[in-house]
């Protein structure tokens, strides 16, 4: 399946599905409001609406209506990484150092790290700046 275009706010929604699998309207507004009404639940219907639209959601016919997600985590990476290369500019050392300052790394994804670097900077085809 081809993913559209996703928006932030629906990113945040499919982290919920994925989390927490099939969910109606109100268990979404719930989980995502925190009980704090924000976003109303009218956005947060248009919002699944939207998704159900694009293919990124499916909607039962039961009462109250069921949401599912249609698309895997996967699929939709390279859609957030589009996003992200284009919000940073191609610069991606500020952009890790400021993940990395929002809160501790595990050993494990330092260890990521180190190997992801180790084979950048012995890549012949490497671009330099």
């Amino acid at each position: 399946m081809t993913v559209t275009k996703i928006s932030p706010g629906e990113a945040e929604l499919l982290e919920i599905f994925w989390s927490k699998g099939r969910l109606t309207l109100s268990q979404v507004y719930e989980i995502y409001s925190g009980g704090s009404g924000k976003p109303t639940l009218q956005t947060i219907q248009t919002r699944l609406g939207r998704m159900v639209a694009k293919g990124l959601l499916s909607r039962s016919d039961d009462y109250p209506a069921i949401y599912d997600t249609l698309v895997a985590k996967e699929e939709t990476q390279g859609k957030f990484f589009d996003l992200i290369e284009s919000l940073a500019d191609r610069n991606f050392a500020p952009l890790m150092l400021r993940l990395a300052e929002k809160r501790s790394l595990t050993a494990e994804e330092i260890a990521a790290l180190e190997t992801i670097l180790k084979k950048s900077k012995d890549n012949p085809n490497r671009v330099t700046g």
